[in-house]
């Protein structure tokens, strides 16, 4: 990740001895930043995790095989860095989504091992402390329908039952959502992805299904921004 070696020697040395990350010298007027907090530091974790699973879903809708199941590998080894961060049942439904997982790749059905990682996306992300996030669960939990549309839409035979289901959540996330987004523009297309959404589970469509669940996940990519005070407005300047 960095990109000097001399960069990276000097962190290893100030993590390895705290007395000399203590005593180092600031230019005048400059502040040592905070220490992570322990929220921090576990979401931190658990967001390397989550991110595996979209790794995975993504891999599976590219048809890759091969790279879905080093994703499932992946995520296995990962288990061993959660286990200290997470309670006996959360990690016991983990593991269980992990090894039905290791099973459809094993059948070469990674949309469904894709199925089961985007559940397992939900209970890592659900995990999270809330104080340390940068956005609102329910975000993430927006990522989570339009992942979920996603895979269900690019099924051999679209389960109407579980899309519907499915997008009805999404409204429910972005309805208690909505109340924190403030920006109109921002607010007003996120309200018309669902709208469109809603309409084409009405209609069957299941290409609009598919369309609506990809915009969906673009905005996510924006909403976020948004949180994290880095959206610019179309004028160029942030919110």
């Amino acid at each position: 990740m960095f990109k000097f070696t001399a960069i990276i020697a000097c962190i290893t040395v100030l993590a390895l001895t705290p007395a000399l990350a203590q005593t180092a010298v600031l230019p005048p007027g400059e502040k040592a930043p905070p220490a992570p907090s322990g929220q921090t530091k576990r979401n931190a974790v658990l967001s390397d995790a989550a991110s595996i699973t979209e790794d995975l879903i993504g891999f599976a809708l590219d048809g890759q095989t091969a790279k879905v199941a080093a994703k499932v590998s992946s995520l296995r080894q990962a288990l061993v860095t959660l286990r200290p961060l997470l309670d006996d049942q959360t990690y016991e439904v983990l593991e269980r989504r992990t090894t039905a997982m290791e099973k459809a790749v094993a059948g070469k059905d990674a949309l469904g091992a894709a199925l089961v990682a985007v559940e397992a996306y939900r209970i890592i992300e659900n995990a999270m402390d809330a104080a340390g996030r940068t956005a609102p669960v329910e975000v993430a939990m927006l990522d989570y329908a339009g992942f979920k549309l996603s895979v269900l839409a690019a099924g051999k035979r679209p389960n109407w039952a579980r899309i519907t289901a499915t997008a009805k959540e999404s409204g429910e996330f972005w309805s208690a959502l909505g109340k924190t987004v403030s920006d109109k523009s921002m607010h007003n297309l996120i309200a018309a992805i669902q709208e469109g959404l809603n309409s084409a589970v009405a209609r069957k469509d299941i290409n609009s299904v598919k369309f609506a669940a990809k915009v969906l996940l673009e905005a996510v990519d924006v909403l976020e921004q948004y949180f994290r005070g880095t959206y610019k407005t179309p004028g160029g300047n942030p919110r």
